[in-house]
Parts: structure tokens; C-alpha cells; sequence
């Protein structure tokens, strides 16, 4: 029989540190002690552990076996795959969306676009509410469970657009480009709309100069003489 609480928690342990490095509070090739995290986030090692093979399986955390847990670089491979994917379906899912388009679904999307001029300087919220907006449009294309497929290709992407999101100007232009996808939706002008949509997608693109995304690897502590390497990764 499967533990559901023990299965909960551990998805509660991986969100929470999924989030933590998406958001870059843990940053690129920091070291992720079992302990440590046992400790902030008050659980067992089961649940940590655990957490941590899905986060190595999104590719988010590299396991090295007997000595330590990294977070992972930012893929500049996956950054791009994912914003391929996220644009092949997105493009797709506004096209159905104006389709299906009624006057409901036309409020909730004036909603939203209100609810991300309200909070225009904080990041944590306008990333959220970013989110929600695209998730809208999948929902509203009547297939609400692609956005499922889109977030779980869109990881190393999301690491980016983050970073990105933090500024209130680009805070700022970022709801201008949702306005001009929205007020295209609403006209009901699927050829507008798409180009606004793939625009918009691609504007990631540039903001990847700088970011060190060249080399794939972590880099890792060097080991010292007669020891495991760095200390706070090894019971990782």
C-alpha cells in the first residue's frame, strides 16, 4: 500500500526546493546538504531524499555519489528546448483559445491583466500571476492539461524568465505584451495573436548574454587533501 502522507510530503519538500532554485535562492552549483535541509524545512531524510531524485531527474540537481549534492547550472540546451516546446504549444493553445472564446472567459482575462498592473514592482507576485495568465489560455483552449506538459518543459526556461521578472521595467513591458496578445484574443484575429504570442516568447532569447550558460557542468569545490570534498554536501 502506498504512504500518501509520506508521498505528500515529499512533494511538499520538492516544491518547496524546486521553487528555491528557480526563484535563484539557491543559486547555480551551491551545495544541497540533507541535513541542513532536514533542519529548515523540519523533516525526515526520507522525504529529502526523495525530493531530491525527482529534482536530479528534472535536471535541476546533480548527485554525485559519496561526495555531494549541487544544485545544477543553468542549461543554456535546456533553456532553449524548453522555449521551443513552450512556443509550439502555446502558439497552438491561444489559436483554440479565441475559438472557444466567450464573454467569460474575455473577463477573466481583463481579470488577470488588472491583477499584474496592480503588482508591477514585485517580482514574486508578478511571476506568479505571469504564469497564471498563460495557464488561462490553456485552460480556456479547452486543454487545461497541457499547461502540465509546458511547465515540466519549461524548468531551466523558468530559471531565466525569473531572473528577468525581479526588474520593474521589464515588469512593465512584459504587461504590455500580454495586453497586445490579450486585446488580440478578444478581436478574435488569430494571425495577431499568434505573432504577439511568439514574440513575446521569444523575448527570453535576450536575456541570456552574460549568464554563464556556456558550460554545462557544475562547478564543483575542489576536493582537499584526504578528505570528501566540501563538507556541507557530503551527507547529501
Amino acid at each position: 500500500m502506498v504512504d500518501r502522507s509520506r508521498s505528500r510530503l515529499t512533494s511538499q519538500v520538492f516544491d518547496k526546493i524546486r521553487e528555491d532554485i528557480v526563484c535563484g535562492r539557491l543559486a547555480p552549483d551551491a551545495p544541497l546538504s540533507e541535513a541542513d535541509l532536514c533542519q529548515q524545512l523540519e523533516v525526515s531524510r526520507t522525504p529529502v531524499r526523495e525530493a531530491l531524485i525527482k529534482l536530479a531527474e528534472e535536471e535541476l540537481v546533480v548527485i554525485y555519489p559519496h561526495f555531494g549534492t549541487f544544485v545544477a547550472p543553468i542549461s543554456l540546451e535546456a533553456v532553449t528546448v524548453g522555449q521551443y516546446i513552450r512556443e509550439k504549444l502555446e502558439c497552438a493553445l491561444v489559436e483554440d483559445a479565441i475559438k472557444r472564446m466567450d464573454d467569460d472567459g474575455r473577463e477573466r482575462i481583463r481579470a488577470n491583466l488588472r491583477e499584474q498592473a496592480a503588482v508591477v514592482g514585485n517580482g514574486d507576485a508578478f511571476y506568479r500571476l505571469d504564469n497564471v495568465f498563460h495557464a488561462l489560455i490553456a485552460e480556456l483552449s479547452g486543454y487545461a492539461g497541457a499547461w502540465n506538459a509546458i511547465l515540466r518543459a519549461k524548468t531551466q526556461l523558468d530559471r531565466v524568465r525569473y531572473l528577468t521578472t525581479q526588474d520593474s521595467d521589464r515588469m512593465a513591458v512584459t504587461l504590455i505584451e500580454h495586453q497586445m496578445i490579450a486585446d488580440a484574443m478578444i478581436a478574435g484575429d488569430v494571425d495577431v495573436t499568434v505573432a504577439h504570442m511568439r514574440s513575446h516568447l521569444r523575448t527570453v532569447f535576450g536575456h541570456l548574454d552574460g549568464l554563464g550558460l556556456d558550460d554545462p557542468r557544475p562547478r564543483l569545490p575542489s576536493r582537499k587533501r584526504g578528505g570528501r570534498g566540501n563538507s556541507a554536501a557530503q551527507d547529501a
